[in-house]
């Protein structure tokens, strides 16, 4: 069972994307404001609204650049948890993992890991197979089952 790769790089490059078109209708709104329009009406050129577009992109920029690192793909049998980030591939037994939790109010399924020796926290996602209720979320994927069986098994 693996990360779904799609859910993957969402999760991953989804920060930058919607930061760069932050940036963009900011420039937009400052040098061609006639090409916004809301309420049937172009909006004026404005530095409030420029700057207050242009600091939440930077910030969505940044935010990336310091996450960027945590979302992995993750591939699970019995024994091992295979982690993949780029080209760096790590094996890690089961009895290794000090905590496994699923990310409440994210969808789809977004878990957090965390390795006995490794002090960085890990997040990798599962397949689009869950029930959201009141923004609770609970995985019913394959790979999800595994992981509470896992929990169970070893107290995690």
């Amino acid at each position: 069972m693996q990360s779904n790769k799609t859910y993957h790089r969402i999760f991953k490059y989804g920060l930058i994307g919607i930061g760069i078109l932050f940036l963009v209708i900011s420039l937009i709104s400052w040098f061609s404001p006639q090409l916004i329009v809301l309420n049937a009406e172009s909006i004026e050129r404005n530095l409030t609204i420029t700057l207050v577009f242009s600091m939440i992109g930077i910030f969505l920029i940044t935010l990336f650049f310091l996450i960027k690192e945590k979302f992995v793909l993750a591939r699970m049998g019995n024994q091992t948890i295979v982690i993949k980030n780029g080209e760096l591939e790590e094996t890690v037994n089961w009895l290794d993992v000090e905590s496994l939790s699923l990310v409440q109010f994210v969808y789809p399924p977004l878990y957090r890991i965390k390795i006995k020796g490794i002090e960085k926290t890990f997040c990798f996602n599962t397949d689009n197979y869950f029930v959201n209720a009141g923004g609770f979320t609970t995985d019913l994927s394959e790979m999800g089952n595994m992981i509470q069986k896992k929990k169970r098994e070893l107290g995690i």
